[in-house]
């Protein structure tokens, strides 16, 4: 989806008008969240609260009455995105993400669901294997107010009412769930290669005729040794391009650390915390999902930082880690509670 400079810009300057430094005080429960923080971002994005927003839905199902928060109109006169809202600096868990997609299944004009706590706003669309009854369980696009970036507003923008095209928005999320699937196929195409991954690599080496002695020839040569050699070759070529990403000892020792100090509390599954070293950053998530960012390590001429939720806290041997153990424990328990 193209980015509206216009409306990026006007994002921009009225999010600036907001203090966020005091919305604690202000916003002690659901109700003062909604009215101080949620709908003040959704009129920045368009949406007029006496035309565009309907409140109090009812979304509920069997014998229930349930009401959902907030519909969002775009072009008709039924609800497009629906918002399910919780109080400022509540966690927002599976538990929130069901009750949102209870009030999805039973608002039939919805295509996306929003849950907030008006600081984080998480973003689901249709589980298109199941889209006429289900959410995915994945928000396809996370907000962290935290953090206002300009990757934070071109985002914002996309769901801004004079910008917002569903089709598009839902094209998106297709395409990351999709993505998402790429590192178990991509592990299975090695273990147990096809016979177009076989014919691929025969084109390569010049291959003029392809018979059964060397399909089985070429899949016997792919194996976890010759994935080493070819992932050296790989590096090699991305050293000299500049794009290598170079896992350091420190940064390991950091995440070892964290690592032992989050699977002491006994709610955390140690099979669920991994890492992914990128360009700019490397993360300690769970379930192998950036969208589930405990914290990042930054690393800048040796000098490292820890960033959880958007603050940063320099790191200075391993004892400053262990001192932010409360602080990890609150970022990561996020993911784990019930």
């Amino acid at each position: 989806m193209p980015i509206n400079k216009q409306i990026v810009n006007v994002i921009k300057k009225s999010l600036s008008k907001i203090d966020f430094s005091k919305l604690e005080e202000k916003c002690t429960n659901e109700a003062q969240t909604r009215q101080y923080l949620i709908e003040p971002i959704i009129e920045i994005l368009g949406y007029s609260r006496m035309d565009d927003m309907l409140t109090e839905i009812n979304a509920g199902w069997g014998q229930k009455n349930d009401k959902a928060d907030i519909g969002l109109l775009i072009r008709g006169k039924n609800p497009e995105i629906i918002v399910e809202c919780k109080k400022y600096g509540k966690s927002l868990t599976d538990k929130e993400a069901w009750q949102l997609n209870g009030y999805f299944i039973n608002t039939s004009s919805c295509k996306i669901g929003i849950l907030t706590n008006g600081i984080e706003w998480r973003i689901y669309s249709a589980d298109e294997a199941n889209k006429e009854t289900s959410l995915n369980v994945i928000p396809f696009l996370v907000l962290d107010f935290n953090n206002i970036n300009d990757n934070l507003i071109e985002n914002l923008s996309k769901l801004h009412k004079n910008n917002i095209d569903i089709k598009e928005l839902l094209e998106e999320a297709t395409d990351f769930y999709f993505l998402q699937g790429f590192s178990n196929a991509f592990a299975t195409e090695l273990y147990e290669p096809s016979d177009d991954f076989i014919k691929a690599i025969f084109n390569r080496m010049n291959g003029k005729r392809m018979t059964d002695q060397i399909k089985l020839k070429i899949r016997e040569q792919i194996n976890s040794n010759t994935i080493q050699n070819a992932l050296n070759k790989v590096i090699e070529e991305e050293s000299k391009n500049g794009s290598l990403i170079i896992t350091t000892a420190e940064e390991l020792k950091i995440y070892h650390t964290i690592k032992t100090i989050l699977i002491h509390k006994k709610e955390i599954d140690a099979d669920r915390i991994t890492y992914r070293d990128q360009k700019n950053s490397f993360n300690i998530l769970v379930d192998d999902n950036n969208k589930k960012i405990i914290c990042k390590i930054l690393n800048s001429r040796n000098n490292y930082t820890i960033e959880i939720n958007g603050m940063k806290y320099e790191v200075k041997g391993i004892e400053s880690v262990v001192a932010m153990k409360k602080i990890i424990l609150d970022a990561a328990m996020v993911y784990f509670q019930k």
